[in-house]
Parts: structure tokens; sequence; C-alpha cells
């Protein structure tokens, strides 16, 4: 194994996606010696031609340095790729920094399976899109044992400058990056389910976009606000109650009826504030729809 103890910081990449091209492509440009491997060798000669190393298998990828990142589409595209190659005897004395989106069971599962055959794990998820690496707006997420993040430090440094460690609980990544995907996922859904309410009112939808972004700027301040209610247990102080949030959107879902939209997401929605009502939270903040999701009432 080549561990390239000269300066210039030396990496292997397994999957090259997008977001994997982008990590290939970002340690690239900032001066490392980059091996890629890929099912499809398209994308591994266009690496290529910006400076990689081509890997002909994935083995070749664990055996050319001491620090593998893997990015696949999930964990069973990875144990596939492990069994087929019969990877675990490479993984001993290998760091492998798991960016594959993961459940709880199989980030554990994988964590095992590394281990065992003598590796070390820093497991984490990639929280931008593959333009941000290595920008300011870049975001990785990450857990390890402390000297495993240390010794992986100066590479998550290139794609996210001030990458978050999250400790040694490996699961801590996949959990903090699905809570944010909901965040980000519903707010970019609503968008979308506004502007089709919008187009089906023969809304001009320049004129929705330009309110719709005037909205949107309170979000920021609103997101803090009620994510510290929760933390404190402060939300029965409001100044738009659960009731009224939900008055509201009854008018939006009658609305989208009227104009013949899908009600999927009004559905949805409408049963989240019953169930808030139904637990006596009507004149608490919004904040407190937290109850509703908490895991007692799951």
């Amino acid at each position: 194994m080549n561990d390239h103890a000269e300066s210039t910081p030396s990496v292997s990449v397994i999957g090259l996606g997008a977001m994997g091209s982008g990590i290939a492509q970002t340690l690239i440009d900032a001066g490392c010696q980059v091996s890629v491997w890929n099912r499809s060798r398209g994308k591994v000669d266009a690496l290529v031609a910006d400076g990689a190393i081509g890997c002909d298998t994935p083995a070749d990828a664990l055996k050319a340095n001491t620090h593998v990142v893997v990015c696949l589409t999930d964990y069973a595209a990875w144990n596939k790729i492990i069994e087929e190659h019969e990877l675990q005897s490479h993984f001993a004395g290998t760091y492998i920094i798991q960016l594959t989106t993961g459940m709880i069971d199989a980030v554990r599962e994988h964590a095992a399976l590394i281990e065992k055959h003598g590796g070390r794990l820093a497991d984490g998820a990639v929280m931008c899109y593959p333009r941000d690496l290595g920008t300011e707006t870049g975001s990785l997420l990450m857990a390890g044992a402390p000297d495993v993040l240390d010794s992986c430090d100066p590479l998550l440094r290139i794609l996210a400058q001030n990458w978050t460690n999250l400790g040694d609980d490996i699961s801590k990544p996949t959990i903090l990056s699905r809570a944010l995907m909901v965040d980000i996922g519903m707010a970019l859904i609503g968008v979308v389910n506004g502007t089709a309410i919008a187009q089906a009112g023969d809304i001009p939808l320049d004129v929705f976009m330009q309110h719709a972004t005037n909205v949107g700027s309170i979000l920021d301040t609103e997101k803090a606000r009620l994510i510290e209610a929760v933390r404190d247990g402060n939300t029965e102080e409001t100044q738009a109650s659960i009731t009224s949030w939900g008055e509201g959107q009854k008018a939006v879902r009658s609305i989208a009826q009227s104009l013949g939209t899908n009600l999927v997401l009004q559905d949805a929605v409408k049963a989240v504030f019953e169930e808030a009502e139904q637990l006596g939270l009507g004149n608490h903040d919004l904040a407190a729809l937290a109850e509703v999701f908490s895991a007692e009432q799951a």
C-alpha cells in the first residue's frame, strides 16, 4: 500500500457519480494525487484527462492509497462491489471516508465490517451540491474515532473547510443529514406545489417568483426561532397559533381543490394540524408541532 509520505496529499475515490466526480475534481484542483475507480470507465477517463490516475478495479484503488473516499448511490451498491471484488482483504490499514447515502442499520453494519477487517472508518454526509465543494458554502458532516478524523482532516478541509465533527457515533451524520433533508426538501416541495397552484390560477410565474422570494426572506429568522423554542421548551408564547396556521392551511387546501390541483401535500399537512389539535396544542406556537412528530407520539 502506498501512503505517499510526501507533502502532496494522496487519496483514492471510488464511485464517480455527480458527487463522487465533484469530490475527485475538487481534490485534483487542490493539488492532490487522486486515483479513481468507477464501474463506467468513461467517468474514469474524464478525470484522468484532468490529472487523475485511473484504476482498473476497486481493489487497485484501495491498494493505491491509505485514504479512500467511497461515494455511491447507496450501501447496497457498495456491498455488491465488496462482494464481487473480495475487497475485505484490502481494508486493513486503510482509512475509509464513507460518503455514501445510508440508513442507520446499514451504516452500523458497514462500520462493523470495516473494523472486523482492520480498516478505519470516517462516516459522513455531503450537505451541498458538487459545485459547492471546496468553497465557503461546502458542507460536510463527519463522525468517527478522533484519531481517524484527525488523519482525514487535511482531505476533509479541502472539500469543506469548516466540516462538522459530530463525534464518534458514526450514525450521527446520517441522522442529521436526514433531518436537514426534511427541512430543505419540504421547503422546495412547497415551492413547487405553490407554483402549481399559482399556475392553475393563471398567476404569472414571474409574479409568483417575486413574492415567493420576498416571503421567503423571513424563513431563516423564523427557522432559528422555531428551533430555539423547541430547544428551550418555550412553545406557548406565539404571535400565530397552531389553530391560526391550521385555518390558513384549510384555505390553501380549499383553493387548491377548487383549481383542480393534486391535494396529496395539502392532505398530509391537514393531518398534521388535526393531530396537533387533538393533542390540545391549538393555542401553542407552531414550534409545538414538534410534539406531533416526537418519538413518544410515533
